[in-house]
């Protein structure tokens, strides 16, 4: 016979090799349940004290004073089920009591001294029901309450319930609470305490859509951190803390934006003995038991926080449209355009039209009070851009020959066209109107323009099948409509690349390639301006082989301008060491005009400030090739080309891009190019571009080489216009005069000696709304809006007697952005609320004499403007008249600057200002 001692070797050794058999996953999740079981024993009650603590306030250096409250109580813990001690699985009984609303007093002036007190309010009908927890290995798997008078108190019950989700050993997990689907680190700290660490939260699905531009930049930032702690003993919690943060900011500036914390905590008190137990096998013949011995009808839920509608016409207090127009009626007046004030009132109009209906909005539009703002009205319907505010729109304007209706269908089609997130119905709507034929050119190239831009827009930021097919049948039919143009026929030629411009679709850049090779010189210019919008990603070989062909004039001659394009794409597509070589013999060809070589050379310069690989190749090239002379290096033409930044801040670079391209003395083709840079993505704000043709009669004043200009360039008819394009739309040309007889018109009539609007408008560019869910069952709301006041307006004299010019083209721009970060339940609504208001002014200046020789001073100007920022908090406790306010108001100088061009302009500006 085997001696017991030898039985409990056998018995051990067996055991040994079961354990070694074990995965270690297999190990930790023993661990787990070990972990789960030990702690709230049943038949004993634990008591907590509860605190949960909510405060909000502006961005990090502008937090204090914070406004919020906090929610105290008692709360009761026991386990009901099972009565053993073995199972991963628990049936917890939670139970508050003696709850109190707190807010904190005015009298405390700082974070050391704060001080709650207690308020009266809605808690008082808080149900003294329990609730009930399903705990499985650590997760709460589903929440069991009998009845709530109101969905805060509901998702108030979730928020304490997720702080009973715990692991008690090192490990990565992933969890489902009030936050959503988040990705949780539990630490030992030592034997009696762990932390937990929350991060890459998924929010959930009960929350209602979120807007967000897809542009980074005018996203604003949002940074979050969420960490907790555990102190427990043998039997139960003892202290058990959640602590999270959100700051969210601006992309422009950091102290602009707002901040909420929460903070949960319970403490542990004392025990007291509990005989509440229920007898089941299985947890639903427990949840039965518990029903029927308590005489309850308990609701499944889980841990997602139900969604509180809280808006205006949730509180009955919304704003009428009619009212708030009136309020800021001033603020839209046409003297207003370019500044901030008009920015300002915008936003409070946009507002107040989403939320009104149809008939609302035709009322104030047919409104005799408000005819002197009407047209700024259409801009702001078009910002709106909702099913209301479109149906209002083409109930009110007029699609026919009516010049009266002009412009403003213009302004509310351009207003539209800048709208990111446009609805395929509101599109569909205006190519319904755009298959109809109207007389009215002006009208259909912008109508054609903004469907195009709108179905651009749609496929790229919200790619879905049926996006991409609305935008693919757009590019089909503007090549259809392209290619039933007459070949004389530019206008109609420019209006369909200008749609391709927006569409940007590569289907098209064969086309555009052979206008580029073989239309004419209007043609050509537009259609390689439009390949370089694409920008880089369309850039195939092909592509930069037509460039190679046209700016070398490998097939025929070229016009300046489209050759000058060509090799900007060239340049800018990583040259290599045989094109820079190339490039800089050619300029030293003595049959080319010396204006497009000094364009060709400034390009080579700005490749180099922007590009240090391209640069140390240039280098090497002019070293290798020995071509770093006089002959090549030291052009004389007026033409420039240059970059310079204006903003270095937040990790935003703001860039003033200036084209000039010269002929005879005037300005053939320039742009004055306004772009901002963050995270090494480039976005396009602005572009102001100007074209003029014909204006032969400075030529044997500049041209000082003795030859006459035979170019087709000398004969063509006095023209002149001006380009606008507004985050990435083209806006239709400007036609100043298109002859001799209408130039002269002007100069005799001083026409342009009055400062004269050229395009005004007030456009939105950011729209951002993003639920931020707390731990604690309430959800913060993140709304923000940004809007841009535009007025650009240009002023001339001429004066034939003194033979001298002097112009100035006026870029104002007010912009305004305001957001809120708002907390509202039934109890109360904690609110912070936050603006930016600016101006940017950038002023063209050019002065010229034409006596003898012309002298021509042109300067780029940015204004001094200061930037305004303000943050107010405030609350208000429902059912009561408390009401706490405050507001913080800071003004940041900008200084001014003037940008030169280049060495013989400034000669030229001594000279003048010398007189």
């Amino acid at each position: 016979m085997t001696s017991s001692t030898d039985w409990n070797a056998v018995r051990a050794f067996s055991l040994l090799l079961l354990l070694l058999s074990l995965s270690p996953s297999m190990l930790c999740s023993a661990e787990v349940v070990d972990d789960g079981h030990r702690l709230f024993s049943s038949g004993v009650r634990y008591e907590y004290e509860s605190t949960t603590t909510v405060l909000a306030g502006g961005s990090a250096d502008n937090r204090n004073p914070e406004v919020g409250h906090r929610v105290v109580g008692r709360l009761s813990v026991e386990r009901l089920w099972p009565a053993t001690e073995t199972a991963g699985e628990k049936l917890l009984r939670l139970h508050f009591k003696s709850l109190k609303f707190q807010t904190w007093s005015k009298k405390s002036k700082n974070d050391i001294n704060r001080q709650f007190i207690d308020r009266k309010s809605r808690i008082d009908r808080f149900s003294d029901q329990p609730f009930f927890v399903h705990w499985k290995n650590g997760h709460v798997e589903n929440l069991y309450i009998s009845s709530v008078n109101s969905l805060t108190e509901e998702n108030f019950k979730k928020g304490i319930a997720g702080l009973f989700q715990f692991q008690l050993s090192n490990q990565h997990t992933v969890e489902y609470s009030t936050l959503g689907k988040c990705n949780v680190t539990y630490s030992k700290i030592n034997e009696n305490s762990i932390s937990k660490r929350i991060e890459g939260c998924v929010s959930p699905t009960t929350l209602p859509p979120e807007i967000k531009h897809p542009d980074k930049i005018w996203q604003g930032t949002l940074r979050s951190k969420r960490e907790g702690s555990f102190i427990y003993n043998h039997e139960s919690f003892i202290d058990v803390s959640l602590d999270e943060n959100h700051e969210f900011s601006t992309s422009f500036m950091n102290e602009v934006g707002a901040s909420v914390s929460s903070t949960q905590h319970l403490k542990f008190i004392e025990t007291k003995q509990n005989g509440g137990i229920i007898e089941a096998n299985t947890f639903e013949e427990a949840i039965n038991q518990l029903e029927k011995q308590f005489k309850l009808k308990l609701e499944k839920q889980n841990l997602s926080p139900k969604h509180e509608v809280k808006n205006c016409k949730h509180y009955n207090s919304c704003n009428k449209l009619s009212d708030v127009v009136k309020k800021y009626h001033d603020s839209l007046l046409d003297s207003e355009l370019g500044k901030s004030k008009s920015a300002f009132g915008a936003i409070k109009v946009i507002d107040a039209i989403v939320n009104s209906d149809t008939k609302t909005i035709k009322k104030v539009l047919t409104d005799k009070k408000n005819e002197n703002i009407i047209v700024q009205l259409y801009d702001l319907l078009g910002a709106a851009l909702n099913e209301n505010s479109h149906k209002a729109s083409m109930e009110t304007l007029v699609f026919t020959d009516d010049a009266k209706s002009d412009e403003k269908i213009e302004r509310y089609l351009w207003s539209a066209s800048i709208k990111f997130n446009p609805k395929i119905e509101i599109i569909k709507s205006l190519m319904s109107i755009s298959d109809e034929k109207l007389t009215n050119r002006k009208i259909m190239d912008t109508l054609f323009n903004t469907v195009t831009a709108m179905a651009s827009r749609l496929a790229r930021y919200n790619h879905t099948d049926t996006n991409a097919l609305l935008c693919g049948e757009l590019v089909v039919k503007t090549l259809e409509k392209l290619e039933k143009c007459k070949l004389d026929d530019d206008e109609c030629i420019l209006t369909y690349i200008r749609a391709l411009s927006n569409l940007k679709h590569p289907l098209s850049i064969e086309v555009l390639l052979s206008f580029a090779q073989h239309g004419n010189r209007m043609t050509s210019a537009y259609a390689m301006k439009t390949i370089k919008m694409f920008g880089p990603s369309l850039w195939n070989s092909r592509v930069l082989k037509y460039c190679n062909r046209i700016f070398f004039q490998l097939v025929k001659e070229q016009d300046s301008s489209t050759r000058a394009i060509a090799l900007a794409i060239l340049l800018e597509s990583n040259p290599d060491y045989d094109l820079l070589k190339h490039v800089i013999k050619w300029l030293a060809t003595p049959g080319e005009g010396y204006e497009i070589k000094q364009y060709a050379l400034e390009l080579l310069k700005e490749m180099a400030n922007q590009n240090e690989t391209s640069a140390r190749l240039l280098r090497t090239v002019l070293v290798r090739e020995r071509l770093n002379h006089y002959g090549n290096m030291a052009q004389r033409g007026l033409s420039s080309c240059f970059s310079r930044k204006f903003i270095n801040y937040n990790n935003i670079t703001g860039l003033v891009k200036n084209s000039q391209q010269i002929y005879s003395g005037v300005t053939k083709r320039g742009s004055v190019d306004i772009a901002l840079e963050h995270e090494n993505i480039k976005y396009d704000l602005c572009s102001f571009g100007m074209f003029t043709t014909g204006l032969g009669y400075f030529t044997s004043l500049y041209d000082d080489s003795g030859k006459k200009d035979t170019s087709d360039e000398a004969n063509l008819p006095a023209t002149a216009g001006l380009e606008l394009i507004i985050f990435g739309v083209h806006i239709r040309p400007f036609i100043m005069f298109s002859n001799q007889g209408q130039l002269m018109g002007h100069v005799w009539a001083g026409t342009g000696s009055d400062k004269t609007p050229i395009i005004q408008g007030i456009s939105q560019m950011i729209e951002h709304l993003e639920y931020v869910p707390l731990s604690n069952g309430i959800t913060a709301e993140l709304n923000v809006k940004g809007t841009l006041s535009l007025d650009i307006s240009g002023q001339i004299e001429m004066s034939l007697w003194n033979k001298n010019a002097q112009s100035v083209i006026e870029k104002n721009g007010g912009v305004s952005i305001q957001g809120s970060l708002k907390l509202d339940t039934d109890l109360v609504t904690d609110e912070v609320d936050f603006a930016l208001i600016t101006e940017g002014l950038l002023h063209m200046h050019s002065e010229a004499e034409f006596a003898t020789k012309i002298v021509l001073c042109m300067r780029i100007v940015f204004v001094d403007t200061n930037v305004t920022t303000t943050v107010s908090k405030n609350q208000k406790v429902h059912g009561l008249p408390h009401k706490s306010y405050t507001t913080t108001t800071r003004t940041h100088p900008v200084s001014g600057r003037t940008f030169a061009l280049n060495q013989m302009v400034n000669e030229f500006c001594n000279t003048i200002h010398s007189r």
